[in-house]
């Protein structure tokens, strides 16, 4: 019994030190927690293997690549997943682990016929990956990148379903052409119709906006590229995705327009005061009692009946409607460990648009593989098809309609609106110009296809065959009882225009890559061609027995002596020579080294070749001992760059180097007749010679970045179309003009304020400017006017140009005040060129003070680039919530609103904007609104720059509460992930302008959008 006590008393004892030893092993571990994201894209990374090293311990990472498990203090964690390269870190509570890729192709870009890395760009490039592009629900890439980008303005001003949006790369760097970035799609050079492209197969944009980034494109790139990489096939298991959205679009802002009884009052104060201007003394109530009779001069039957009854119509509202739209992406994807992947998605758009009538579809796919023949042999193809079909409104639907008559009743029996009771046969009923019939539809193959042979480590020699082919439809056909067939007496008219572009790119390229010791070299040479063809063929027909046939049946036209018919072929191509090499030594010093060679077939002989080279240097200081010795060894990034280059501009017409003639038959006999343009042999490349300091920081494990530059573009050779005089026999050529000078900066800074595992703050931000002014242009010349107007030798207010000033300068007289009777004395003796000034009316600037004002008097007023410009977000996740936020803002920019000056008419004989009401009377004179009146001979709104105003605006781009499901629902439910989301788009805007919209401008009313949309993955 005794021997049996001690032994039981033993054994407890050895399980009660396990239990303690276990018990304190226990206490002393903490858990261990944070995300992986990866290092290449950003992403986050699911399925990634976190395990104890040395033990059997382990997690995956879940939907949103985060991972907890206890852990012993000191211990490390392996990280494995297929496709990154392993990585061992110390255990800690709030980890952020970034994989990099095994994979070269997620770190490369395709430029033309050239795949290199990106850390290769030592130019001045900015990027946004994937995650970005995903924080707005929109349907075409430059919506996507509109203020995220230093340096890059995009301007929304094609509202419409389809539209759109214009993109700046640095601001204005040529007069008239190729003003615009061109854009590269896995190395094909596009051009237009950039809205077929769908942004959920786009991986990442990549902008290039100095001459040693765009040093690759020589002529194409001088106003910037912007490099679109779209997705590819990820190793692991295979994914399918889908991404779809709903949204409902509305109007973003009304104009405050008058009422039907207030649009009275303005016409009988106009008509009233122009009496009693015309008859001093006489008696003002009397006259207007006469204007509110029946038979009235002022009012047609019609409008005193609603102004009697106290009514007002409102035609806009008979057009508008709530504008449903949906977007639907489909993709499929997989990769091996070889390199090989396959990528395929199927998309889906429908807009419809805030118009009746108005709509746009888009039906497309995207197909990409890349496949390992041999080890030394790849081959690849990237390529889009998009079909677009659209529904078009007649333009002048909703000008029409918004500024119609709130007098005249609605009606669709109406061909033409009316003022006064008189139809005006300029304005078509915009209810019946919605039975106009215009379709349009285009389809476009886009495809690169490519073999890459590596016969030695780190020699790649590629060729790649890419082709863009696109064909556009338009049709259109005005039945024969609407006001447009009856005013031009066509009895219902069809038109049909094709067009076809078919461009073709073949590059060849030789690269070369080694490294010895801290030494790596990149040496490379490329050869390309490219040819771009284009023709269209256009059909007008007039009088139709029927309507029912539309615009299908134009051999149911039975004026044939009318039909008109018109068609064009025209090609252009280029020759490149490419070679660029790269140092790099330690990470710490870098240069580039770039030299391209342009023959273009659109300069004369003599003429057509371009040498463009480019040096950049950059270093960064962060890598050097006496910075990690120092106290400033915090820093992970401190590099500076410079960068030189000359960049060529040769986008202006085909055979502008020729005067060109057509034939054209009469009395029996052909003569050949100018088109109106005298060549020019001795034209010559438009050249760009560019500037760029650069400096990069990183902060904190790099959770504070900043980046900024500094340019300097001049811009020489300008090329542009100048008007000749009528004795040349021609009207125009295309000239080398003068110089431009370009200068600004770009500042871009990204936070990570918070950075727990259930709790993280990202934030972004970039602010921009540029400035640029005209230095030379020709001969002795110093100006350069943009003639027009009715008599088409009036100086316009916009298109002129002025040495010393912007290229987009406004031009016109200076508003001075609006008149009181204590000015009459004073401006009693200048000379306003048969015009009269009474009280109320706008006085200008005698700017000479010769006292007259004449054209001498006109001055530049401001012009339309703004003094800054850029966006800022912020990106807040808490567990599985997240609330992103885009701002963009634009300040400083000036634009004469149009819509607003023809609103300050004052003669209520047209609409009307509310800020009329404290128009300035005798009694009402402590104001800024000219007074009503009917006639000629004062000036008005358009004549200064009265409606000249601020494009200032801020606007909240998008806002976005999402919610994604935790690992174990998305398990259970068979999927990789699943997050769903609402977006409010354009929800908010804080400006001063009077229009519709500071950016869209007034001729397309822009919209708001409230969007429910969903990401799915198997």
């Amino acid at each position: 019994m005794g021997n049996f006590t001690l032994q039981s008393l033993r054994v407890f004892g050895a399980l009660l030190m396990t239990v303690m030893v276990s018990l304190s092993a226990s206490a002393q571990n903490f858990n261990a927690a944070g995300q992986v994201k990866g290092r290449d894209d950003g992403l986050t990374a699911p399925g990634v293997s976190v395990v104890v090293k040395g033990t059997t311990t382990g997690v995956s990472t879940d939907a949103n690549g985060r991972f907890s498990l206890s852990v012993a203090p000191g211990a490390i964690l392996v990280f494995k997943a297929i496709g990154y390269e392993t990585q061992e870190l110390p255990a800690g509570t709030d980890m952020k682990v970034f994989m990099s890729s095994t994979r070269s192709d997620l770190a490369e870009v395709t430029v033309v016929g050239v795949t290199i890395r990106k850390r290769d760009l030592t130019g001045s490039v900015s990027s946004v990956d994937e995650k970005i592009l995903k924080e707005r629900p929109v349907t075409n890439i430059n919506q996507a990148i509109q203020g995220r980008i230093p340096g890059v303005l995009v301007q929304n001003n094609d509202p419409r379903p389809g539209g759109s949006s214009s993109i700046k790369v640095r601001g204005n760097n040529s007069i008239q052409f190729g003003a615009n970035p061109i854009y590269v799609i896995d190395g094909l050079v596009v051009e237009g119709g950039f809205n077929s492209i769908n942004p959920d197969d786009v991986a990442s944009v990549d902008v290039l906006k100095d001459a040693s980034a765009t040093a690759l494109y020589g002529s194409r790139g001088a106003n910037g590229v912007v490099l679109i990489t779209t997705k590819k096939g990820k190793r692991g298991v295979g994914r399918i995705e889908y991404n779809g959205w709903t949204g409902v679009q509305s109007f973003t802002k009304n104009i405050p327009y008058l009422n039907a009884q207030q649009i009275a009052d303005l016409r009988i104060d106009a008509f009233a005061n122009r009496y009693v201007d015309e008859n001093p003394g006489a008696d003002r109530q009397a006259y207007i009692n006469t204007l509110l009779a029946d038979g009235s001069p002022a009012f047609g039957a019609d409008e005193l009946k609603t102004y009697r009854d106290g009514r007002t119509y409102n035609w806009l509202d008979q057009i508008r409607q709530k504008g449903i739209q949906q977007n639907h992406t489909l993709s499929f994807s997989k990769g091996s460990d070889d390199g090989s992947s396959v990528y395929v998605s199927f998309n889906y758009t429908d807009q419809k648009g805030i118009l009746k009538t108005s709509n746009y579809k888009r039906f497309g796919g995207q197909v990409n593989v890349d496949q390992k023949i041999k080890p030394w042999v790849k081959v690849g193809s990237n390529s889009t098809f998009t079909r677009v079909e659209e529904r078009y409104i007649d333009g002048g639907v909703f000008n029409i309609a918004a500024n119609a008559n709130p007098l005249l009743p609605v009606t669709d029996t109406i061909n033409y609106l009316s003022w006064r009771g008189i139809q005006n046969t300029d304005l078509y009923n915009p209810i019946r110009s919605l039975r106009i019939d215009g379709q349009g539809n285009q389809n476009r193959l886009l495809t690169t296809n490519y073999v890459t042979v590596t016969p030695i480590e780190g020699l790649n020699i590629r060729s790649g065959f890419s082709v863009d082919v696109r064909n556009q439809n338009y049709f259109n056909y005005v039945p024969k009882n609407l006001g447009q067939s009856l005013r031009n007496s066509t009895n219902g008219s069809a038109t049909h225009r094709k067009e076809n572009w078919l461009n073709w790119q073949w590059d060849n390229s030789v690269s070369y890559d080694k490294r010895y010791g801290k030494h790596s070299f990149t040496g490379l040479v490329s050869f390309g061609l490219t040819k771009n063809d284009y023709d269209y063929n256009q059909i007008a027909a007039r009088g139709f027995a029927t309507d029912d046939f539309s615009y299908k049946y134009l051999g149911g036209a039975y004026l044939k002596d009318q039909f008109q018919l018109q068609s064009d072929f025209t090609t252009n191509s280029l020759i490149s020579y490419v070679a660029r090499f790269n140092y790099n030594y330690d990470n710490k010093y870098f240069a580039t080294v770039t030299g391209r060679y342009d023959g273009s077939s659109r300069f004369g002989s003599g003429n057509k070749w371009g040498l463009f080279p480019s040096l950049a240097l950059a270093w960064n200081i962060a890598q050097e001992n006496f910075i990690k010795e120092s106290f400033l060894s915090k820093l992970n990034t401190f590099k500076l760059r410079a960068g030189y280059g000359i960049a060529g501009n040769q986008n202006i017409p085909n055979f502008a180097y020729r005067s060109l003639y057509r034939p054209v038959f009469t009395s029996g006999s052909v003569t050949y007749v100018s088109d109106g343009r005298l060549g020019n042999e001795n034209l010559r490349w438009e050249k760009q010679k560019q500037l760029n300091l650069g400096l990069d920081i990183g902060l904190f494990d790099n959770r504070l970045t900043m980046s900024g530059d500094y340019f300097v573009i001049h811009n020489d050779d300008l090329l542009m179309q100048r008007t000749l005089s009528s004795t040349t026999g021609f009207g125009n050529t295309i000239d080398n003009v003068g110089s431009l000078l370009n200068k600004g900066w770009e500042f871009n800074v990204n936070a990570q304020i918070i950075a727990k595992t259930n709790l993280s703050w990202n934030l972004s931000a970039n602010i921009n400017s540029y400035r640029n002014r005209i230095t030379k242009l020709y001969g002795s010349v110093d100006a350069i006017y943009n003639y027009g107007g009715f008599t088409g030798v009036e100086i316009q207010r916009e298109g002129n140009l002025f040495l010393g000033k912007s290229l987009n300068s406004i031009y016109t007289y200076k508003f001075e005040k609006i008149a009181q009777e204590s000015d009459m004395a004073r401006i009693a003796g200048i000379n306003y060129g048969g015009r009269t000034i009474r009280p109320g009316d706008i006085i200008p600037v005698d700017i000479n003070g010769d006292k007259q004002i004449d054209d001498a008097d006109r001055i530049v007023v401001g012009n339309t680039d703004p003094k800054f410009y850029g966006g800022f977000a912020s990106d807040i996740n808490y567990k599985n919530l997240s609330l992103n936020t885009v701002f963009n803002y634009n300040i400083g920019g000036k634009r004469i609103n149009y819509l607003y000056e023809g609103l300050l008419g004052g003669t209520g004989e047209y609409a009307g904007h509310i800020d009329e009401l404290n128009r300035w009377t005798p009694t009402n004179t402590n104001t800024n609104i000219p007074r009503a009146y009917r006639g000629s001979g004062r000036y008005s709104a358009g004549d200064t720059d009265y409606a000249v105003q601020s494009t200032s605006y801020l606007r909240l781009s998008a806002i976005t509460l999402a919610y994604t499901f935790n690992q174990e629902f998305v398990k259970k439910a068979k999927m990789s992930n699943f997050r769903v989301y609402v977006t409010a788009s354009n929800l908010f805007t804080a400006t001063g302008y009077k229009g519709y919209d500071p950016e869209g401008g007034d001729s397309y009313p822009t919209a708001k959008m409230i969007v429910a949309g969903v990401n799915i993955g198997l």
